[in-house]
């Protein structure tokens, strides 16, 4: 009889592996404390010289943060010099600025962040959206961070001397999240799986970003290329011990769920009230989160995540809250509030005359109405969009809606210039944005709406330090414009540890790696979180989103159409 093995004996044999390791296991299952002990261990083996780093890479900056954290109380003092912790992102980034010149005829690349490449792609079929990437690169020597996998990986590809002089650095690399790595993320892996040890961290029931390119071949992918040592944590819940969490999370994946209670497991279906849309059970089920909270946790050290599906949902919910005077704060894509603080910031901007400046603030408009919604840009934001510049060539305009918009542009741009700025940039910021808070044009309302989520001022931050030392210099904020593309880059690369306090806002997909003590999950009426088409990625989803919790999980549905997962119909 095959004895079973204890789940102190499967994290003894990750931490005696000498190869190539593959760790799966649930949410909360210690993936990431066994690879930080065996990051310590490695490290006192006297494996590493000096030069030499064990490289942890993970896909978002919140995890990344969570990890540093966490290596704080596991890898000792003198060990934590060997630890480098880092994103895809930045990683490739770092090849890319050092070898990039080998791909590409530019010695020095220039990033376009996600917003501005939206704004430029925005209309384009797949085929020209790809010839206009590339143009940018090859003659302009620009780069979108949805290339930065696949310049790297072609690199590498291309030079046996870099993968060894990158393995040299980095002979021991540990890659969190494996199941969600692309084809070319996944190739950069396999490059450096030549002459690197490679510890993959996988949950493939953790699987939300197909979208992206994540594959279910991958884990299996890994095994036939490297032949790791394979360990499965299990069902080892380390996150939320002492509760059903994990348990119900498991079960929605195979619909065992529907009938059974769980502990600290809540399904609340709410009514419908005239107006509300539902809104309203979102602030009885906070209220009671922030009771069991503050009776666990009297310090106010505790937090809570209300998770929703669509990007609407996050900006509807915290206008909700923002309405009942509830603190929040809000995570959400960037695209409208970055495009909408380069608007407000080319406003700071010395103004010259009416008519130009008139002319700057509708080429900034067109870029925010372009990019504002990411790939999801409709036919009519096209259209209205293509009537604009053709008035910028022409100086001639039909329709209401567009008319209306200049007429507020030249508005706007004449309250401007009796604006007295005093130097301070949190107010000059909040004087510029409320220009547009009375716009009649939707298209300029929206960057009102928009900059309400800009974060890059809170006091501090790069930007508000920017601007202010404009403002001693000359006077004025002369490149605010410039200041804030080069914040929102830097923000991109921020690796700033985080400590989730309070109350988020923001869909499922932005909770993937975080933490917190409770969460809600909110299902909007007419835009369910599952549907039955996409059934499999709506479980494994909603698996993600539950489990995100330490304590307590809510789920709000509507009752006249509760979630397909909870009741089996809908």
């Amino acid at each position: 009889m095959t004895q079973i093995e204890s789940i102190e004996e499967k994290r003894q044999r990750i931490l005696d592996s000498g190869g190539h390791l593959l760790v799966e296991g649930g949410p909360g299952s210690g993936k990431t404390t066994i690879a930080l002990l065996k990051a310590d261990k490695i490290a006192s083996s006297g494996a590493l010289r000096n030069f030499q780093r064990l490289l942890f890479l993970s896909f978002a900056r919140a995890t990344v943060s969570r990890v540093e954290e966490q290596s704080r109380s596991i890898i000792s003092q003198e060990n934590k010099q060997y630890l480098e912790i880092n994103t895809y992102h930045g990683f490739c980034w770092q090849l890319i600025q050092s070898f990039g010149y080998l791909i590409a005829p530019h010695r020095l690349l220039k990033l376009i962040t996600p917003p501005s490449l939206a704004a430029k792609i925005a209309g384009l079929s797949e085929e020209r959206i790809k010839q206009l990437k590339r143009s940018l690169l090859m003659e302009e020597g620009i780069i979108g961070f949805d290339l930065f996998a696949e310049m790297a990986s072609s690199i590498i590809e291309q030079s046996t001397k870099i993968v060894k002089i990158i393995s040299a650095a980095y002979p021991f690399i540990i890659v969190d999240e494996f199941q969600d790595t692309d084809i070319f993320e996944w190739k950069l892996i396999r490059l450096m799986g030549q002459h690197s040890t490679i510890i993959a961290l996988a949950d493939l029931e953790q699987r939300i970003y197909e979208f992206r390119g994540a594959s279910v071949t991958r884990i299996p992918d890994f095994v036939s290329e490297f032949t790791p040592l394979r360990v499965d944590l299990g069902k080892e819940n380390r996150r939320s011990p002492g509760t059903d969490i994990v348990q119900f999370g498991d079960d929605l994946l195979t619909g065992t769920n529907i009938g059974k209670k769980y502990k600290q497991v809540q399904i609340i279906p709410y009514r419908y009230y005239k107006g509300d849309t539902g809104k309203i059970s979102i602030n009885s089920a906070l209220s009671a989160s922030i009771r069991r909270l503050r009776s666990a946790k009297p310090d106010g050290k505790w937090s809570i995540a209300v998770l929703v599906r669509r990007k609407l949902d996050t900006l509807n919910i915290s206008t909700y809250l923002t309405s009942k005077k509830i603190e929040h704060d809000v995570i959400i894509d960037p695209e409208g509030p970055a495009l909408a603080a380069v608007v407000i910031s080319s406003l700071l901007q010395p103004i010259t005359t009416i008519e130009e400046d008139a002319r700057i603030l509708l080429i900034q408009v067109i870029e925010h109405i372009k990019g504002r919604k990411g790939v999801n840009t409709t036919k009519a934001d096209m259209v209205f969009v293509n009537a604009l510049e053709t008035y910028l060539l022409t100086k001639k305009i039909k329709g209401k809606n567009r008319i209306e918009l200049l007429t507020e542009i030249n508005r706007i741009t004449d309250l401007r210039r009796s604006l007295l700025f005093i130097g301070v940039p949190e107010i000059d910021w909040l004087a510029v944005r409320d220009l547009f808070r009375q716009s009649t044009s939707e298209a300029l309302f929206n960057i009102f709406d928009d900059g309400k989520f800009v974060k890059l001022l809170h006091k501090g931050a790069l930007l508000s330090s920017r601007l202010s030392e404009m403002w001693r210099d000359t006077g004025n904020y002369h490149s605010a414009a410039q200041a804030v593309r080069e914040a929102l880059t830097q923000e991109h690369f921020s690796m700033a540890s985080k400590v989730y306090q309070g109350i988020y806002v923001m869909n499922i997909h932005k909770s993937k790696g975080k933490e917190f003590d409770e969460v809600i999950i909110w299902e909007e009426a007419h835009h369910p979180i599952v549907y039955p088409k996409s059934i499999d990625q709506g479980r494994l989803l909603l698996r993600v989103g539950v489990t995100r919790a330490r304590t307590y999980t809510t789920f709000l549905t509507p009752s006249w159409s509760p979630c397909i997962l909870l009741s089996g119909t809908r």
